[in-house]
């Protein structure tokens, strides 16, 4: 590496995390304030914009971690890092699609509502399909950890595990229990927690991508 391509490096991601959470918290702030006093109509909804602007993220994630599995093809790495990040490239596409098209909401509300069964007792009748993401993803999550050979990438992607699992515990509440002012501000702010616990793990991956280019770039060198 030639004298001052470190700084440069670090330059860039900085300015490219910047980017990323500034996009963020820009569009969260801009949602809320159009919509001012009725901050939840742009921010609370399945299919608001923040619901889309998730679902980009998501896809984000899931486009990285496909171009992180081809340069583990290219470099010839063990078949379990190729199938890793191919594995998490194909759940955050399912995640995308589930957050665009709000699916799951559409399969409990549809087939697991008529129930009325409740995992707990502050829990929606038929609202298995969160507390099963979230335990799917706490199976994999050593095995994430494991991918993400930098500590930068390690600390967001534990940030966005400490994110999602305040989302996902939020979700799980029963909003007909609450008041209907109540019931806005919780699923506001669950959304908004939910958006940066994307842009947390998109964070992580864009790190680790990093660092295999300039890899690449000094082996070229």
């Amino acid at each position: 590496m030639k004298p001052g391509e470190g700084g440069n490096r670090t330059r860039a991601e900085t300015t490219l995390l910047a980017v990323i959470w500034g996009a963020t918290s820009g569009f969260c702030l801009l949602l809320v304030t159009v919509a001012w006093p009725e901050y939840w109509r742009y921010v609370a909804p399945e299919t608001s914009p923040l619901a889309w602007w998730e679902s980009v993220l998501l896809a984000l994630s899931s486009f990285t971690c496909l171009l992180l599995a081809w340069d583990a093809w290219v470099r010839e790495e063990r078949r379990t890092v190729r199938a890793g990040w191919l594995t998490v490239a194909a759940g955050f596409a399912l995640l995308a699609l589930d957050e665009r098209f709000a699916v799951h909401e559409r399969i409990r509300d549809r087939f697991l509502k008529p129930t009325g069964i409740r995992l707990f007792p502050w829990m929606e009748a038929g609202d298995w399909l969160i507390p099963l993401y979230a335990l799917t993803g706490l199976a994999v999550a050593w095995g994430i950890w494991r991918l993400l050979d930098r500590p930068q990438a390690r600390r967001f992607f534990a940030a966005a595990l400490v994110l999602a699992f305040c989302a996902a515990a939020m979700d799980t509440v029963d909003v007909r229990s609450l008041n209907l002012a109540m019931e806005r501000l919780l699923q506001s702010v669950e959304e908004i927690v939910e958006a940066l616990a994307m842009t947390a793990f998109l964070s992580a991956f864009l790190l680790v991508l990093a660092t295999r280019l300039n890899d690449t770039r000094t082996d070229v060198h």
